[in-house]
């Protein structure tokens, strides 16, 4: 996913780099618009994903307070290793959505540019 969003957004801004008033600015914007509407479905996803980790983690460090099971220290520590990767694959989601959001800001310029 991080390779397809950098690959997205290296598209727009070299397109946007070349400055060329015959581009077809408003079909690049429909592209722009459903890459972004899919990157948003993945954010999606991934948030639920991260929020349910993170409530699975809390839930089992509250159990491991309460009955000091062994299984469930191991469970708390494999999720605490996994969570922070999660946090920062939607870290990078959402920034990168934030990016798409930008370069939609500029090719809106050059249409509006072209309009005129």
């Amino acid at each position: 996913m991080k390779k397809s969003l950098k690959e997205h957004v290296n598209f727009i801004e070299n397109i946007l780099q070349k400055e060329n008033n015959s581009f077809d600015w408003s079909a690049l914007s429909d592209f722009n618009r459903t890459q972004i509407g899919f990157f948003q479905h993945e954010r999606l996803v991934h948030l639920l994903i991260t929020l349910f980790f993170g409530l699975i983690f809390f839930g089992s460090v509250i159990t491991e307070l309460f009955l000091m099971n062994l299984g469930i220290l191991i469970i708390s520590i494999i999720l605490l290793i996994v969570l922070p990767f999660y946090v920062w694959h939607y870290f990078v989601l959402e920034n990168s959505v934030q990016k798409l959001y930008e370069l939609e800001k500029e090719i809106a310029k050059h249409l509006n540019n072209n309009l005129v």
